[in-house]
C-alpha cells in the first residue's frame, strides 16, 4: 500500500517521514576464483538506524529474491545495501555494497517513487574502488509535494548552519553576562584586599578614598591613640 508525504505531514515533525517498500529483486556477483564454492548471498538494507534482511539464496552467483522490505524514510534518507554470504560455522563474508540517495531518486522521477527499478553497482568498499557485481531493486510507495520538498530541502541544508550560529551565539551572550559581574566584584574586592593587607583598621581607612592605594599612610592613626590615652588619665 503506497503512502505519500504531503504538506500536512510537515506539521507533525521535520523531516517528514513515509513508508517505503523496497523489493530486492536479484544480483549478479563476480566469481571469485580463490573460492571453489559459490556463495549463499543475502541482502541487508540499512537506513536511519533500521536494518532489514532478505532470505539467503544457496550456492549461486546470480541470486534472485524478489523479497519486499518496508522501512520508514524521509526524502533525504540514504539507503545502504550490503550483500553478504551466509556461513554456517564462521562469520558471514562481505561481498559488496551499494548506496542510493532517495532525494536524487525523487528528483529524477517527478517527486514520485512508484515501482521504480534501480540497478546499482556493488563495490568492495565505500571508496568504490572495485566493482564486484550488480544489484537490482524496486522502490515503491512514496510521493512528495514539490513545494514541500523544495522548502524541506532548504531547511535541511540550512539547519546545520543555523544550529552552529545559535550555539556560537549563546556562549557569547553568557560570557558577556558573566563577565560584567566579575568585573564589578573585582573592582569591589580589590580595595578591600588592599585595605586588609595594609592595616587591620579597615573601617577607619575606608572613609578616606585617597589612602587605600598607599599602604604607608595607614600607620599615622596608630600614634594618635597613645597620645590621646595619657591625656585622658
Amino acid at each position: 500500500m503506497a503512502s505519500g508525504v504531503t504538506k500536512s505531514s510537515t506539521s507533525n515533525g521535520y523531516p517528514p517521514k513515509a513508508q517505503l517498500q523496497i523489493t530486492v529483486l536479484s544480483a549478479k556477483l563476480k566469481e571469485n576464483k580463490k573460492n571453489w564454492f559459490a556463495p549463499s548471498p543475502y541482502v541487508e538494507v540499512t537506513v536511519d538506524g533500521q536494518s532489514k534482511k532478505t532470505e539467503k539464496c544457496n550456492s549461486t552467483h546470480s541470486p534472485k529474491w524478489k523479497q519486499p522490505l518496508t522501512v520508514i524514510v524521509t526524502p533525504f534518507s540514504k539507503l545502504v545495501f550490503r550483500v553478504w554470504s551466509h556461513q554456517t560455522l564462521k562469520a558471514d563474508v562481505f561481498l559488496g555494497m551499494a548506496m542510493l540517495d532517495i532525494s536524487e531518486t525523487l528528483k529524477s522521477n517527478n517527486m514520485k517513487i512508484s515501482d521504480v527499478v534501480q540497478s546499482l553497482q556493488l563495490h568492495a568498499d565505500r571508496e568504490h574502488s572495485d566493482v564486484v557485481g550488480d544489484l537490482s531493486v524496486c522502490l515503491d510507495g512514496m510521493t512528495v509535494d514539490p513545494e514541500m520538498f523544495a522548502s524541506a530541502e532548504a531547511d535541511h541544508y540550512s539547519t546545520s548552519n543555523g544550529e552552529s550560529l545559535q550555539h556560537n551565539g549563546d556562549p557569547a551572550v553568557r560570557s558577556s553576562r558573566d563577565s560584567s559581574p566579575a568585573v564589578d566584584t573585582d573592582h569591589r574586592s580589590s580595595p578591600s584586599t588592599r585595605r586588609t593587607v595594609s592595616s587591620k583598621g579597615s573601617p577607619s581607612v575606608g572613609g578616606r578614598p585617597a589612602r587605600p592605594p598607599r599602604p604607608s599612610r595607614p600607620p599615622p592613626p596608630t600614634p594618635r591613640r597613645p597620645t590621646s590615652s595619657p591625656g585622658g588619665t
